[in-house]
């Protein structure tokens, strides 16, 4: 499984967090300061999860190649973390 992150053109900034992997492209913009942002990208078998920390808030994006309750399962398992 291979994962590229990386900013597209014009997002250069670090307020952007692209991830593409076989699954898909996901894209988190936040504001705040981006020496401040705290970004984790975790990788399992068919799922890819970007955690993104910044000027208070949290984003998170899974993208994996499970069906829909394969992945409402996966979400609550990681409430009790």
């Amino acid at each position: 499984m291979s994962v590229i992150a990386a900013a597209p053109a014009g997002a250069a900034d670090g307020h952007t967090t692209v991830v593409q992997d076989e699954n898909g492209t996901s894209v988190i913009t936040q504001s705040g300061d981006p020496a401040q942002a705290e970004v984790r990208i975790e990788r399992e078998p068919g799922r890819t999860t970007v955690y993104r920390r910044s000027g208070g808030n949290t984003a998170i994006v899974t993208q994996g190649t499970g069906n829909a309750q394969d992945m409402l399962d996966w979400m609550r398992k990681q409430q009790g973390r």
